[in-house]
């Protein structure tokens, strides 16, 4: 197997990871940091915090219109304006969409792990981090997915779910189709685990993985690696390999950064992008 290699990059860029205790700077004394349930929410918080929660509790699926304007504002007892705001929040969260214009309003939308990676990026370029850090991220934590999905008994299931990345596609598909499938594989694996914040976080980084990095690699050969890597890890997996579903992955992940690494040495150190 290759060996990945990472360089978080130069120490001390970004800003500093707040870990519960701070160093005051004064007397280099370790203090309790600030936590954010010290401060009171905003009432536009308070009402997203409690739209989330009736979403959930009326069981409303994708698609479903939450109750109109006049109605929340009794249901909620605030004003319009921290509603519009509340909304907003959650609008922004990619967790409703809002429809102006008649016959429109706000419905729910999917869990998209896209808006979580959008939201990580922000975190990880403020304080410092690389995609060569990302990389190594990615490197740690997808492996122990493939082999907890390879330790699932119901085989069956295993092989109906993996079964469109045991075939490669004709050579000539469109990118866009090729990176959709791609992609397509390592988040039928997080569903799969049934872990979801799991798959969530596995899923956010894949997102920033491909639309940060991947799309930039097009040619063929890179194509056929990533195929035939998908294919013996699914292999492996609806085979219930343990071991060597993990070691592909993890093989897999170190060829890619690499290949990435040889063509852009110098964008690994580089800080990653919020967008």
């Amino acid at each position: 197997m290759a060996a990945a290699k990472f360089s978080g990059g130069p120490p001390g860029r970004g800003l500093p990871i707040t870990f519960g205790v701070v160093l005051d700077e004064q007397t280099g004394v370790g203090r309790q940091s600030p936590r954010p349930e010290s401060h009171p929410l905003k009432t536009s918080e308070v009402v997203a915090v409690r739209l989330v929660r009736d979403i959930g509790a009326a069981g409303l699926q994708v698609g479903d219109r939450l109750p109109d304007e006049a109605s929340m504002l009794a249901q909620y007892k605030v004003s319009r304006e921290s509603l519009r705001e509340a909304l907003r929040i959650l609008e922004v969260q990619g967790l409703i969409t809002i429809h102006r214009g008649p016959g429109g309003g706000p419905k729910v939308a999917a869990v998209d792990p896209a808006f979580l990676a959008r939201t990580a990026t922000l975190y990880f370029h403020l304080s410092g981090a690389t995609y060569a850090e990302m990389f190594e991220t990615w490197f740690l934590v997808e492996p122990a997915v493939a082999e907890k999905v390879a330790g699932l008994r119901d085989r069956p299931r295993l092989r109906r779910s993996l079964e469109p990345f045991l075939t490669d596609l004709p050579p000539d598909v469109d990118s866009d189709v090729f990176f959709s499938v791609s992609t397509g594989f390592h988040a039928e694996l997080a569903r799969l685990s049934g872990n979801r914040v799991l798959g969530l976080l596995v899923q956010a980084i894949g997102h920033i993985v491909v639309d940060h990095v991947m799309l930039d690699l097009d040619p063929v050969q890179e194509r056929m690696t990533m195929e035939r890597d998908h294919r013996r890890i699914a292999e492996a997996i609806i085979a219930g390999r343990t071991h060597k579903a993990r070691t592909l992955m993890s093989a897999h992940i170190a060829t890619m950064t690499e290949i990435y690494r040889s063509r852009w040495p110098d964008r690994m150190a580089e800080l990653i992008e919020w967008r």
